[in-house]
């Protein structure tokens, strides 16, 4: 597998930039983790509508779904024009009474609503989830192909379902909000510093940390330094466009 960060930023995105967006893509797949604001013009620069295989939802905040209403605008136009036939599934938490109604009008939006006990299939890759502490329902997602592991946190306070969603991981890539001296500040709204993401990433014992959902303030390279006082493995910051291999390096 490889993931495609399409944005990386917490809250509102660096100019020409995007908010939470990932692209799995393995040899029969392309799934979308999350549409925040400007992943849709990065994600139409590696994936065509018409290729998309699945969308997954972590929450509803807009930082992680501002490019949902386009992206079914995208589906609509893409019928239009007999670019896609074929539903887009959709898995997410519910949301909304107008987004729900919203979708409900969009033949191609086949909208599944899961919950932290669901179990998704998609031609050969097994999704899971587990409850993220955040203000509003969120879910981090496990996913699983030929034997390789990938884990994203979503948003999230420190979390002991988390942790134990990403055992052995190859890949895990974790929201790194604050930095240390901040968890006070970071517990409120429901997010993690980078010392509390390396904590969770070194008791899940997992083989990578990437550090995403990044801060507009301070020093980048000390989320880094700070995650490793609690993990021993190797961590990277999360970059636009970056390619991460699962089970290897970035791209």
């Amino acid at each position: 597998m490889n993931v495609h960060v399409l944005g990386c930023w917490g809250a509102y995105p660096e100019a020409g930039q995007a908010t939470t967006g990932l692209l799995v893509e393995t040899d029969k797949h392309k799934i979308l983790v999350d549409v925040g604001s400007g992943v849709l013009a990065q994600l139409l620069d590696v994936c065509a509508i018409p290729e998309l295989t699945a969308l997954i939802v972590t929450h509803h905040h807009h930082d992680h779904t501002a490019d949902f209403g386009v992206l079914t605008y995208a589906l609509l136009l893409a019928r239009l024009m007999g670019k896609r036939k074929r539903p887009l599934p959709m898995y997410m938490l519910k949301g909304s009474e107008e987004r729900m109604r919203d979708l409900s009008k969009e033949p191609l939006a086949d909208v599944h609503i899961v919950n932290a006990t669901s179990e998704i299939q998609i031609d050969g890759v097994r999704v899971t989830f587990a409850p993220t502490i955040h203000p509003v329902p969120c879910l981090a997602v496990r996913i699983e192909y030929s034997g390789e592991v990938f884990v994203f946190s979503a948003d999230t306070a420190y979390s002991e379902p988390v942790i134990a969603l990403a055992k052995n991981a190859d890949l895990f890539l974790c929201e790194s909000s604050m930095y240390k001296g901040q968890e006070k500040e970071a517990k409120g709204p429901g997010h993690v510093t980078a010392p509390q993401a390396g904590q969770m990433a070194g008791l899940a014992d997992v083989k990578q940390l990437v550090l995403t959902h990044l801060p507009h303030y301070g020093n980048h390279q000390d989320l880094i330094t700070q995650a490793m006082e609690t993990y021993h493995g190797p961590v990277t910051l999360a970059q636009h466009r970056m390619i991460l291999q699962v089970g290897g390096q970035q791209i």
